[in-house]
């Protein structure tokens, strides 16, 4: 948050470090009540999804984990945000478990590693100077470029794949119509790797837009299947 890529709010003053502290405190504390009700409609799973969630969101970077700075960051958060959260939101909606939610999650799972990995990419540098271990600073910044271009053209790979072999509907290809943004993303990360910094400054926030266009799209596409039964 105080990163001079990133919102600025705080260094222009907008927040203070404490309010941010704050907000994201009351964040967890309305999850936390969102999730006793989950609870109270599903059993002790949800107990378990939820406190590995709120641990993956704690210990991202502080102590005495810090997995960030562990070179964890990547693996850690593409099974917290792929599979856990994707089939614990089917869990939680629907109360059992369906093998075919850990396929669905894949996708997204890179897409979303894929805005770490960019970010921790651009901020080798940064992240080095505090003596952080990520890693992109273990494997340098030609292989962070070749990791971050596959880990966003392997979520549209793991796409067609599912589709190709039936574990998805044809419909869910209807995510494909967000491949100007992943064609954006790859051109932005290729001026990055020639080392024009600036092309990757928001490499964070445009691989989040296209992870949320090809989630929303993904998601339309299994409606339509469903409705079409």
């Amino acid at each position: 948050i105080t990163s001079p890529r990133a919102s600025h709010a705080i260094l222009k003053g907008r927040i203070g470090e404490r309010e941010a502290f704050r907000l994201t405190a009351v964040a967890f504390a309305l999850a936390t009540l969102m999730g006793l009700y989950l609870v109270a409609q599903r059993g002790w799973p949800i107990v378990v999804l939820g406190l590995l969630g709120l641990a993956g969101g704690y210990f991202y970077t502080a102590p005495p984990f810090e997995y960030k700075f562990k070179a964890l960051g990547i693996p850690l958060v593409f099974l917290l945000m792929g599979p856990l959260m994707v089939a614990g939101s089917y869990y939680a909606i629907t109360g059992t478990f369906d093998p075919a939610t850990v396929i669905v999650s894949v996708p997204v799972g890179l897409l979303v590693t894929a805005i770490l990995h960019g970010n921790e990419w651009r901020d080798i540098s940064e992240d080095a100077r505090v003596g952080g271990r990520t890693l992109a600073i273990i494997f340098g910044r030609r292989a962070s470029y070749l990791g971050y271009v596959g880990l966003i053209v392997g979520a549209y790979l793991a796409l067609a794949l599912a589709v190709l072999v039936g574990a998805l509907p044809t419909t869910a290809l209807l995510a494909m119509l967000s491949l100007p943004l992943l064609v954006r993303a790859i051109r932005a990360s290729e001026l990055g790797a020639q080392g024009q910094q600036r092309a990757i400054a928001m490499i964070d926030l445009e691989t989040a837009q296209l992870h949320a266009a090809f989630g929303f799209l993904l998601v339309a596409g299994l409606v339509v299947a469903a409705l079409a039964r």
